[in-house]
């Protein structure tokens, strides 16, 4: 049975055969009689208040459509809007907002929408209608079993919008009875058929589907899709390569990861030609109230599989490359190297995803509580369906099921997902985030010991594994940020039959953002530096800028390998020391750096007008670590932390009424007893080596650097290692290489200053 529609008392059209919108129920649907006196004019002529009028449904029929009954309320209004050249027709975003990086709860200025505007020269004619598809649905298949999610209340609806392309001179009489024959509904066998090529249908939904991500995802050094990274700290043979064209996501690329996502979604499918259709799934504007506490992801994250998929990813992404004698040549020689590291970062990935989507006590997602609060449609995949493949059906029977990740599985099933949908982006951005350096965001304290392990191409038949290996001091509250940084940048050449260890940087980073007063102190560090007159301009231009609102304020200290034969260290043996004066030289610089750069004691290591010095150093370490008082031929050992009550027993009666306070002397003095054995430990870097076959040096080295970070470096005085370490590694000598912008800064709102010494 078909319908009427009418337009105030006018019978304005009768659809002998509608697409979708049949129904054994006889139902008419009614506009206002204010569009009478137009439905011969042409589209372009109707005034802009008509533009959107309502539309009325009498009878409450139902349209079978697949498994589903879509079922109109008698009563309930729905929208028909004309819009010509240059009107917008869908708006959505398809970037999460960056907040989400950072902390919980995201910014309130959401990312700006995308918008598709309607061609010019063309007009489409929409409708929209709200349908029950939950709670009293009839259907023929279970609503679990076809992905959507029966509704909590029998009121909720959900919105389908079809857009009818037409011509601006188009009679609103026929754009009309046109918009309404071809009228095309979702979720079953025939809707991309009944879709003509310019047309559009937009639907929302409950749902619980299944989705794949893992071809944009960064594995150390490489991101899927054709994008490389090759700028790493420390790695200066790596050139950036000319980036491949971005291939799709298909059946073949082996997904790393699934996860199912249970939310309110949104589509919008279109077709580009007559064998090609298109859908954006976006999460969608209004969460249903009843599914929020059930809403979130859930991961089934494989790290076997993952690193398998991960390997063959990045083997093909590498491959793809280069030419294909050397793409052959990598696959064979090379890939089977890093293996290890590759199915380290499988494992990392894994963590770091899991970690992102916790629910918080609510029951949420973190992904849902950024996204709820800014109001906009997020594009989450893009998919495009071939429906000349030879399973096509199959495959997109198996996607409105629910499941786009079996869709993308299914052989020959013409279907594959564009890289950058906003999950794509979001974990591709979090991952390599999370996997850098400054990937520890959080707004509180933040003590990281960071080991970010790559592999880079660099040309010449050249392969380099590249590691950042610190520790990371970060405190964020609101936009303030305060941020040191110091961390090993390390190189290994994988181009011979051996691998070859090359040479091993440090790198230190202190950086204020919106945060004038420890851009002051960014400021002063760099005058405290042994960096010469050259930096005095720098100073004076970070002073300037660190007085203004968002600005930020940047220093980099790079301390080539070369540097480290200058420092000198005492040689222990058996718990002795041979000669004193090479670790009393280095505690000295320490002490010097600590007293400039802490206000207070015993950081600035003085206590009652009594200097922390060396000789105090070496009888609480004696005490730590033999007895007090000490035998006549004690001597310190640096090497050896002891006992902190041990120590207590020389501080306090050294220190009397310290109190409690002695507690904090001896957390300085082990501190510079720290420094001392790293720069025993650096200078060691020079000389040393690991044995081993394939990645063992590799890993050897890695496992050394990190236990030198994590065991020399303490935490509350990275600043002033890093201050006293200018002094040591320079030797007396200017750094080799300043560089800054000033006096004439080109960004006004930011400024990085590199000093490298070498």
């Amino acid at each position: 049975m078909s319908f009427d529609v009418i337009v105030g008392s006018t019978k304005a059209t009768s659809p002998d055969a509608p697409k979708d919108l049949l129904s054994d129920i006889k139902s008419d649907f009614k506009l206002g009689p204010e569009l009478e006196s137009h439905l011969n004019q042409p589209l372009s002529m109707l005034p802009q208040n008509l533009r959107s009028v309502a539309v009325d449904c009498e009878g409450g029929p139902s349209f079978t459509a697949g498994d589903f009954t879509f079922s109109l309320t008698a009563g309930v209004q729905g929208t028909l809007s004309v819009m010509l050249g240059g009107d917008p027709l869908v708006s959505y975003a398809d970037e999460f907002d960056t907040s989400i990086d950072i902390v919980s709860q995201p910014k309130g200025t959401p990312p700006n929408p995308l918008v598709i505007p309607v061609p010019a020269g063309q007009a489409y004619v929409c409708i929209e209608l709200e349908f029950t598809i939950g709670g009293g649905i009839s259907a023929t298949a279970p609503v679990g079993m076809v992905g959507i999610c029966g509704s909590a209340s029998l009121q909720d609806t959900f919105g389908n919008a079809f857009y009818r392309k037409c011509s601006p001179s188009d009679t609103l009489h026929d754009a009309i009875g046109t918009a309404f024959a071809n009228y095309v509904l979702p979720f079953h066998p025939l809707t991309f058929n009944h879709l003509d090529v310019g047309d559009y249908l937009h639907h929302d939904f409950n749902a619980s589907l299944k989705l794949g991500l893992g071809a944009s995802i960064s594995c150390d050094n490489f991101f899927y899709g054709g994008q490389a990274k090759s700028d790493l700290a420390g790695a200066t043979k790596a050139f950036t390569p000319t980036p491949l064209p971005v291939q799709p996501i298909s059946a073949d690329a082996g997904l790393s990861f699934d996860f199912s996502y249970k939310n309110t979604f949104e589509a919008l499918l279109w077709k580009t030609d007559v064998n090609t259709g298109r859908m954006h799934l976006y999460r969608a504007k209004v969460q249903d109230a009843a599914l929020t506490l059930h809403a979130g992801i859930g991961l089934n994250l494989d790290q076997t599989k993952s690193a398998a998929a991960i390997a063959t990813q990045v083997g093909e992404s590498i491959s793809k490359r280069l030419p294909p004698s050397l793409g052959n040549s990598f696959k064979s020689k090379v890939l089977p190297k890093a293996a290890s590291e590759i199915s380290n970062g499988a494992g990392d990935a894994s963590d770091k995803i899991a970690g992102w989507l916790k629910p918080d006590n609510k029951g949420r997602a973190t992904l849902d509580i950024a996204i709820e609060s800014t109001q906009q449609s997020f594009l989450l995949v893009d998919y495009t369906f071939n429906f000349g493949a030879a399973h096509f059906a199959a495959a997109w029977k198996t996607a409105i099921a629910g499941d786009f990740l079996g869709a993308l599985a299914t052989p020959n099933g013409g279907v594959t997902m564009s890289p950058g949908g906003g999950l794509e982006k979001l974990y591709s951005k979090k991952t390599s985030l999370c996997l850098n350096l400054f990937g520890q965001l959080n707004a509180q304290w933040s003590d990281a010991i960071i080991s970010n392990s790559s592999l880079i191409y660099a040309g010449n038949n050249t392969f380099h594994l590249a590691a950042e290996t610190g520790r990371q001091l970060l405190f964020q509250v609101n936009n303030k940020k305060r941020e040191i940084d110091i961390y090993f940048a390390a190189q290994a050449d994988l181009t011979g039959p051996t691998l070859q260890l090359g040479p091993i940087n440090l790198h230190c980073v202190l950086q204020a953002a919106n945060n004038p007063g420890f851009g002051a102190y960014v400021a002063d560090f760099l005058d405290k530096m042994s960096a010469g007159p050259n930096a005095a301009p720098l100073v004076q231009s970070i002073k300037s800028l660190a007085g203004q609102a968002g600005a930020t304020e940047l220093l980099q200290i790079i301390f080539s390998e070369g540097t480290y034969t200058r420092l000198n260290a005492s040689t222990i043996a058996n718990g002795k020391p041979d000669n004193e004066a090479p670790d009393q030289q280095n505690y000295s610089a320490f002490e010097t750096a600590c007293g400039q750069l802490f206000t207070s004691p015993p950081a600035n290591f003085s206590y009652n007008n009594q200097s922390l010095d060396y000789g105090i150093w070496r009888n609480w370490n004696i005490a730590c670590t033999n007895q007090w008082p000490a035998p006549p031929t004690s001597s310190p050992d640096r090497t050896n932390p002891g006992s902190t009550a041990g120590g207590l027993v020389y501080l306090n009666p050294q220190f009397p009424g310290a109190g409690i306070e002695a507690n904090g002397i001896g957390y300085a003095l082990r501190a510079a007893g720290d420094f001392m054995n790293f720069c025993a430990d650096l200078k060691s870097l020079v000389t040393i080596s690991f044995s081993g076959s394939q990645l063992d040096p590799w890993n050897q080295l890695l496992k050394h650097l990190q236990s030198i970070i994590s065991n020399d470096v303490s935490p509350y005085f990275v600043a002033p290692v890093v201050l006293a370490l200018t002094v040591l590694c320079s030797g007396g000598n200017l750094p080799s290489e300043i560089k800054g912008p000033a006096p004439a800064l080109t960004d006004k709102n930011s400024i990085v200053v590199t000093v490298t010494y070498s």
